[in-house]
């Protein structure tokens, strides 16, 4: 038999805490066979508790219901059994497992080091030691499994027997605590012996314990985050030889001790030292958050690359370092025994002219309070930044854990005890210095690369961007780190694309459940921060941000085929579009912050306008109720509520046709975004369509085909200029190189997206953007369904080839995992004109071979082997 470790169950290739409540997803299709029919059987023990027979599909995932009776309280371990049948009779014998969730979790206590209890904000600056709790027990006998369910808050690093047992980082999963709280299943049986063990976990305070400071200078989030005092909730179960369970839980009898991080905080940094603390302490149970306890089934955060960073000054004082592009991630180094004293790293994405670093495009915010301690005013801004206080003539190993910092630049400078030596050259102090790329471990379902070596590094700079502003959520940026809902939108197809991000995206979506307000409104970020620029009500976000919801609702539904999950939450679908049907249109339409990031924007009496916004506002009104049109009419919605939204459509549709359209074709001002936003809400009536399209592209030349579009426009113009046709200027705008392009973004050499497009024209808005910002990374999408050519159908399918050859590419390679298995191919130039494709997809797999208006297939040839199907096709470009 053949133990196949791709299969994936519910998203995880090794799940220990599967909730049997709930359909569970049994997925395949990263393996490389073509299948025609499967047979699947789950066992319990000696029991056969789940059957599909004979299932006639080429899909490679299903979703399996266990019944009840099956269903235990304590964990059990259940063995998945596929056998597979190919296009050719081939067998194949998969075999997979996982463990059920433990339910007597709840026997376990939130506990914690009994500090000051009535801690005030001004005090949070003042070092103390993290929490380190521990508990010694005594294994008598053999046993078969261990297992720990575990929740640190806000992050915890674990140690059995002084081994850390596992590889992730900033753990545990960010969501709003009152009302989730999600924890996670370890397996220690390999650090697990019998006879005296001990279980250590080290607390920071991540997101459940946030530094008092105000990011964007006036949002102070403890203010609206679920927080505490950092806290643990673990039990360890060893089940015995004799198939007996022990348990071991967080109780007031754990030990309580100091660490060595003296402050650690997500925006600023670490300070860590030698001089660990003996001071006696005491552990007290505490109530934990509210929220419900919940397997966490996303992957998790890791260090998934090393950077080792160049020196590029040293000096009596300090060194300076560049990475050579700017990450989102930690650094780790040795110091040397002979140092005594302290170590300050400053860290920044760029480099000023006069050698210092810049710091202006990752300050995250002030510090907003005084701590003369300390030496903080409020005014002060806040610095990413590690301390290091050496005491000890041995030598230090130091790694950041509690935070992440985003840069390129570090500057490290000394301060050695002994004053005598501050002027010894320091740059030998620090060895075995290492940078880590550190996000979500979201694995890659998409590949690209071409002819054009600035195109690859334009597909890199996307990926990068995204997944350096993925921890456990989509963020907006490494400086903010907040979950903006308009930047979900306007990224989600590109995500969904190039990462396998279905489990995340239904942990995203069920963050934005979690705080939405009593009225029903979708909140500007998840979790809430206490952001509702533009929103229609108190605590909701602008309509263009509450898109979110409907539209990772429509994700999980249509393409990734999971209607069950989408109906157990269907109440707050429900709540939310009763929520925007019971506005009025004329106040609705200026709820929303229209095109944002445009070029076009501008700034009048400190506000920020962006282009024709509220005529992009009324037409995001529209596009959120058709994406709620969609997605009830895919789940079969009949009823008063279906038949009032129906009407609503056809009423603001007609509204912004009467208010905002000029007969001679173009929509309020005629701005770039106006045309793409008309578009993209289906207010083209087939008798002006070929007028409003032909104006786009009047507007498009006479802007010297400069796309001034926002995060919506840009993504949405990338589609509608491909359908017009218009697919040489979508390439012609990617490899531009004078400013504002992309090329312009990537020629400080950071390998990464920046907030804005840089212009020749100063901008004030522009002046402090985050270089470290994913906003505008959508092309990935385009890249694979023209250049690469492969569109995948959501309701037949089935994958469509319909390339497009620029003249300037000889060449290019791209591959997309889909829910049938991979589809691969490679085109070349063969000559002026003529061009030679080769694809390879599943046997099984429905295909269609397309060509674009301005091609000819001049052959194609089909040959198949016992997995895959091979195509070769030859084109010619026309006139």
């Amino acid at each position: 038999m053949n133990t196949n470790s791709s299969i994936k169950i519910n998203g995880l290739d090794t799940a220990f805490s599967v909730d049997l409540e709930k359909d569970i997803l049994v997925d395949w299709s990263s393996s490389d066979f073509s299948q025609k029919s499967y047979n699947l059987k789950m066992i319990c023990g000696d029991e056969v508790v789940f059957k599909q027979e004979n299932r006639c599909s080429s899909r490679k995932r299903t979703f399996v219901s266990i019944p009840s009776v099956f269903r235990s309280s304590v964990r059990k371990k259940y063995v998945l059994q596929l056998d597979i049948t190919c296009e050719h009779e081939e067998q194949y014998d998969l075999e997979s497992a996982f463990y059920s969730e433990n339910l007597n979790l709840k026997h376990a206590e939130w506990i914690t080091r009994l500090d000051n209890p009535i801690e005030k904000e001004y005090e949070y600056f003042q070092e103390k030691a993290n929490i380190v709790l521990e508990k010694e027990f005594v294994v008598t006998s053999d046993f078969k499994k261990s297992f720990i369910d575990i929740c640190g808050l806000g992050y915890y690093s674990l140690f059995i027997n002084e081994a850390r047992v596992h590889d992730t980082y900033l753990t545990s999963d960010v969501t709003n605590y009152d009302k989730i709280v999600y924890y996670d299943t370890i397996d220690i049986s390999n650090y697990v012996h019998t006879g005296k063990n001990k279980v250590r976990v080290e607390l920071g305070n991540g997101w459940y314990n946030p530094a008092p400071i105000l990011i964007l200078s006036r949002y102070n989030i403890r203010k609206q985050l679920a927080i505490g005092k950092p806290c643990l909730l673990a039990q360890i179960s060893l089940t015995m030889s004799d198939g007996s369970t022990e348990m071991i839980n967080t109780d007031n009898t754990w030990a309580s001790s100091f660490g060595q991080y003296l402050s650690n905080n997500v925006y600023i940094g670490e300070h860590f030292t030698d001089a660990v603390s003996n001071e006696s302490a005491i552990t007290t149970k505490v109530y934990g958050p509210s929220g419900k306890l919940t397997p966490s089934s996303i992957p998790k955060v890791k260090r998934k690359q090393e950077i080792h960073p160049k020196m590029i000054e040293s000096a009596k004082s300090h060194i300076i370092m560049d990475l050579e592009e700017i990450i989102s991630g930690q650094v780790a180094f040795d110091i040397q025994k002979e140092f005594i004293g302290e170590i300050t790293l400053y860290y920044a994405e760029d480099m000023g002219s006069n050698h210092e670093l810049n710091f202006s495009t990752s300050i995250s915010g002030l510090y907003g309070l005084s701590d003369k301690k300390n030496n903080i005013r409020s005014e002060d801004p806040v610095i990413q930044k590690d301390k290091i206080t050496k005491t000890k003539p041995e030598q230090l190993h130091f790694e950041n854990t509690y935070t992440y910092h985003s840069f390129r630049y570090i500057k490290v400078e000394f301060k050695p005890a002994n004053q005598v030596n501050s002027n010894h050259d320091h740059s030998g102090i620090l060895e075995k210095i290492v940078s880590y790329r550190v996000h979500t471990d979201l694995q890659k379902i998409s590949a690209f690369s071409s002819s054009n070596t600035e195109l690859n590094a334009l597909w890199d700079a996307s990926t990068d961007t995204r997944l350096n502003n993925i921890h456990s959520y989509f963020e907006d940026c490494a400086r903010e780190r907040f979950g903006y809902g308009g930047d979900i939108v306007a990224l989600l197809d590109t995500q969904m694309l190039t990462l396998d991000t279905e489990s995340l995206l239904k942990k995203v979506f069920l963050d934005f459940a979690a705080d939405q307000t009593m009225q029903g409104g979708i909140t500007q970020t998840a979790p809430y921060v206490g952001i509702m620029t533009h929103g229609p009500s108190n605590g909701s976000g602008s309509i263009g941000w509450q898109l979110v919801f409907p539209s990772l609702a429509d994700a999980i539904c249509n393409k990734y085929k999971d209607t069950g999950f989408i109906d157990k939450n269907r109440v707050y679908l429900e709540k939310h579009l009763d929520y925007l049907l019971g506005f009025d249109y004329d106040y609705i339409k200026h709820c929303c912050l229209g095109d944002w990031g445009s070029v076009d924007t501008t700034i009048q009496n400190g506000k920020i306008y962006t282009p024709d916004q509220t005529f992009c506002s009324a037409c995001m009104y529209l596009l959120i109720l058709k994406r709620y049109k969609k997605l009830f009419a895919s789940l079969g919605e009949s009823g008063s509520r279906y038949d009032l939204l129906l009407h609503r459509i056809e009423s603001v549709k007609t509204r912004i046709m009467d208010e905002f359209y000029n007969e001679k074709g173009y929509f309020a001002t005629g701005s770039q975004s106006s045309f793409t936003f008309g578009i993209q809400a289906g207010l083209l009536d087939r008798e002006i369509q070929s007028l409003v399209e032909g104006n786009l592209l009047k507007k498009l030349e006479q802007d010297a085909w400069i796309f001034k579009f926002g995060i919506f426009g840009m993504s949405w113009a990338f589609e509608t200029l491909s359908q017009l046709g218009e697919e040489h200027r979508v390439y012609q705008w990617l490899t531009r190189s004078e400013m504002p392009s992309y090329r312009a973004m990537l020629s400080r050499g950071n390998k990464v997206l920046s907030e804005y497009f840089p212009t020749q024209a100063s901008n004030p808005m522009h002046s402090s953007a985050s270089y470290n910002h994913a906003m505008f990374s959508s092309y990935s999408s385009w890249i694979i369904r023209n250049l690469i050519g492969i569109n995948t159908s959501e309701h037949n399918d089935q994958v469509i080839i319909q390339p497009y050859f620029p003249n300037e590419l000889d060449s290019v390679y791209g591959a997309i995992n889909t829910l049938y298995g991979k589809v691969s191919h490679e085109w070349k130039k063969q000559g002026e004109r003529k061009y030679k494709l080769n694809v390879s997809l599943p046997l099984g797999m429905k295909y269609s071979i397309k060509q674009h208006s301005a091609h000819n297939i001049i052959s194609q040839e089909t040959e198949a082997t016992k997995q895959n199907r091979l195509i070769t096709i030859v084109y010619e470009v026309l006139g």
